[in-house]
């Protein structure tokens, strides 16, 4: 049988402060092993706190952990190398531990952050990439990999690739790359799939595009369209790597129930890569959480309920495991966390109206205040990527006009690495980088030197994603927008990115404008709130900025979707339409729940 790893475990010391009491002090101080032998472990800092470097904590530390009288001490493991080692990429390349299952009739979700081996995984169950387990040199036969997971609910899977009775539909996570066939049409596209498409196709809302060719769909309209194609391919195991990028939050939910309704129909077997919690609740059965060291190695969890992998991840520690995956837990703001706006405005617009051959947006008029962070929401299809343009000064309005002694950096929509040079060479074109405002604004937060040297071609979506947010903010403007920073960033870059934006906004006195669809970033990273109502394609309205709560419950209302939040995390999640939850929120007009 391959080989396992058992890998020494390092440990970190979680300290609540709220709890360290004078006793607590006492047998920390006191009985740590380190300040018996001279050196210092525990210790109390000039302000009163208990403190203990991460990188000196270990097993023996657990004594004091049992010796306190409260909760104010946890001593627990860090991610480590454990389980079966299933694949290594070199001899020092990245390796990956564990695999997930799939199972007819269900679908598995894959939770982790970008880099840890989600991609690896697929193609290993898909049956494109054979195991190796640590050997790099040699690729073990089925009947290894068959006798490495026996008695596991993988070693049926396994048989049946052996057997080559597994064919493997794959959506890849960059749907915004160019087509291979630049004049190849959407109907052209899905005719080449075995499956009848006619309910996937209205489901899914494709009909109006059906003759416009890939080349000249949007980003939303090129996911659905992958959607489709993978699931009018007759396959028994379906591959979707982010399928919520580019789509609005309806499309979002649509998608999860068309494809969660294809897999129980045709009792086939699922495994969805997502990032967007509130469409990763509703589609998955049950979740795999992907731990470990980016670029190093992975681990895959036990699998666990949605709900509980979900909040498990969020909260930094996997119980089944015993390990903790991160120091802090991700916790989510209420209405009282949220800074009120300023008095200064920092940019003031009439009311606005561009109109197009079969499209027209109106904009009422708005102010937008030194510091805030405005969230923007609606439909795809609506014009926000429109007003966008027109506040940043790249398109003119028919009526009214946005004041032109304000000046405006905008991130787009679509990145598109567009030169040869390196990271350091696009920034060195809009900023000093050798300052140290821009180092302790920009670079660290953002967490840039180690992609300094690389190639813009050369980063992956995570990485470009990254790099645009931080170009957008590293220009010298009065205003930044953001168009769908979160796309292609995991759960653990999103909750940073809205950190640091937040951050910036403060240092800075300078709005950001941050258009998405992620719930999960908007509840995060909003001040107030500008909505966009209208029909898709054909006409679009945007209300003036409003408070968070007004804004959300118009949103979520013109959709007819409600959110409530997890008891257990504060998160936001969707309600089950026609749920008692979901009646009872539109009846009392309370479609987001702002406080929990």
């Amino acid at each position: 049988m391959p080989p396992s790893s058992d890998s020494q475990t390092d440990y970190i010391a979680i300290i609540d402060q709220d709890e360290v009491i004078d006793e607590v002090r006492d047998i920390a101080v006191k009985y740590d092993p380190l300040n018996r032998s001279g050196r210092e472990g525990f210790h109390v800092t000039d302000d009163g706190e208990l403190h203990i470097d991460d990188a000196l904590v270990m097993n023996e530390h657990k004594l004091i952990e049992k010796k306190i009288p409260n909760d104010a001490i946890e001593i627990v493991p860090l991610p480590s190398a454990t389980g079966q080692l299933v694949h290594q990429y070199g001899e020092n390349g990245f390796r990956l531990y564990e695999l997930p299952a799939p199972e007819d009739g269900s679908i598995v979700g894959l939770l982790g952050r970008n880099g840890i081996g989600k991609s690896t995984a697929l193609q290993l169950i898909a049956g494109k990439l054979r195991p190796n387990f640590g050997d790099s040199s040699e690729i073990a036969g089925w009947d290894d990999a068959i006798q490495a997971f026996r008695g596991t609910v993988l070693q049926q899977h396994l048989e049946r690739l052996r057997n080559d009775e597994v064919t493997a539909a794959y959506k890849p996570q960059r749907v915004d790359l160019p087509s291979s066939i630049e004049d190849e049409t959407v109907r052209e596209r899905l005719a080449a799939q075995e499956n009848r498409t006619e309910d996937i196709v209205a489901t899914l809302q494709l009909d109006a595009i059906l003759d416009r060719p890939i080349t000249a769909l949007s980003g939303g309209e090129r996911q659905r369209v992958a959607i489709a194609e993978t699931l009018a391919t007759n396959a028994d195991l379906y591959l979707f790597d982010e399928p919520s990028s580019f789509l609005d939050i309806e499309q979002r939910l649509t998608a999860a129930r068309t494809i969660r309704n294809h897999v129980e129909t045709t009792d086939t077997a699922a495994i969805v890569v997502e990032h967007d919690l509130a469409t990763l609740d509703l589609l998955s059965d049950s979740i795999h959480v992907l731990y470990g060291e980016p670029g190093g190695f992975g681990v895959v969890s036990q699998r666990l309920s949605t709900r509980d992998g979900i909040n498990q991840f969020l909260k930094g520690r996997l119980t089944e495991d015993n390990v903790q995956i991160r120091p802090n837990a991700i916790k989510f703001p209420t209405g009282s966390d949220r800074s009120a706006s300023g008095e200064n405005v920092i940019l003031e617009y009439p009311a606005l109206k561009k109109q197009f051959d079969e499209f027209t947006l109106t904009v009422e008029p708005g102010r937008i205040h030194k510091h805030e962070v405005l969230g923007i929401c609606g439909q795809n299809g609506l014009g926000k990527t429109t007003f966008a343009r027109l506040i940043a000064g790249g398109l003119e309005s028919d009526e009214g006009s946005v004041p032109d002694n304000v000046t405006v950096s905008y991130k787009p929509q679509y990145m598109s690495p567009d030169d040869s040079g390196t990271v350091r060479d696009r920034f060195a074109m809009v900023t000093d980088v050798h300052s140290r405002a821009f180092q302790s604004r920009i670079r660290d937060p953002f967490d840039l030197e180690p992609l300094f040297d690389q190639a813009l071609e050369d980063l992956s979506g995570g990485e470009l994603q990254r790099v645009s947010i931080a170009l957008c903010l590293a220009r010298d403007a009065d205003c930044y927008l953001l168009d769908e920073p979160s796309v292609f960033l995991d759960v653990d870059r999103r909750v940073s990115v809205a950190s640091q934006i937040r951050r910036f906004a403060t240092r800075t006195d300078h709005p950001v404008l941050v258009v998405d669809h992620d719930m999960f970033l908007i509840d995060r990273i909003a001040d107030r709130l500008l909505v966009f109502d209208g029909v898709s394609g054909k006409h679009g309205h945007a209300s003036s900025p409003q408070s968070l709560r007004d804004g959300m419950n118009e949103f979520l209302s013109s959709i007819e979707i409600t959110f409530r939040r997890d008891e257990r995390t504060g998160r936001p999640r969707v309600n089950d339409p026609g749920s008692q939850l979901d009646k009872k929120g539109k009846e009392s007009g309370e479609y987001y729940y702002t406080d929990h």
